[in-house]
């Protein structure tokens, strides 16, 4: 689905932070195992019974260390968390900025240019019809009049704020534009607060 479309999702649901559905996320790791020579082996880097690959074509190595980070990290923070996979985040890299294609990712997760979405002030810029007014001054994507989804997950300034924000670089900050904080934060929201099993599950919406 392009960026348009998870856009108009996202305008469906106020709540939604991340403009994507867990559906097509789960959909899109078949599309990451397409690329690998050995589709067999790459079946079982997503179901989590093998270590994630040293390389994987069309992702650059910084943002598969943060997905796969991420993924191992994610049990620490979330105990009840179980059946996080390094290929759903990296599902959602996908769709929200093709794991940062045309920008610069150095290797503490940096990511230039930031990665900044349309104006969500509901006039239909990017697909979006529901206007976002601002929540974070501006801070993370620049406009203090309303919010854009931000970095290479997309989040929305109002839920990163939140409990959502990670800081998976260890450098005193949690920020969206970061890949690895961003990754991380995608990882956090996914799994919740409470008890979640992600492994087999078809379809969960990312609500606020």
């Amino acid at each position: 689905m392009t960026k348009k479309g998870w856009l108009a999702l996202g305008a469906a649901a106020t709540v939604i932070p991340l403009l994507v559905s867990l559906a097509a996320v789960v959909a899109l790791t078949g599309a990451i195992a397409a690329d690998q020579d050995d589709q067999d082996q790459q079946a079982a880097y997503a179901t989590g019974t093998q270590a994630a690959p040293a390389s994987v074509k069309g992702i650059g190595q910084v943002m598969l260390s943060a997905y796969t980070d991420a993924a191992l990290r994610i049990t620490e923070l979330r105990p009840k968390c179980t059946g996080m996979r390094w290929s759903v985040l990296a599902g959602i890299g996908k769709v929200e900025s093709n794991h940062a294609s045309g920008h610069r990712v150095a290797g503490n997760g940096a990511i230039t240019p930031r990665i900044i979405g349309a104006r969500l002030d509901g006039t239909g810029a990017g697909g979006n019809t529901t206007s976002f007014t601002d929540t974070d001054r501006g801070k993370w994507d620049g406009d203090t009049a309303y919010d854009r989804a931000v970095g290479p997950m997309q989040f929305l300034p109002s839920t990163w704020n939140g409990p959502t924000g990670q800081d998976g670089n260890g450098d005193g900050i949690a920020d969206p534009h970061n890949a690895f904080d961003a990754a991380l934060g995608a990882a956090v929201y996914l799994c919740g607060t409470g008890r979640s099993k992600l492994s087999g599950q078809r379809r969960k919406s990312f609500g606020g």
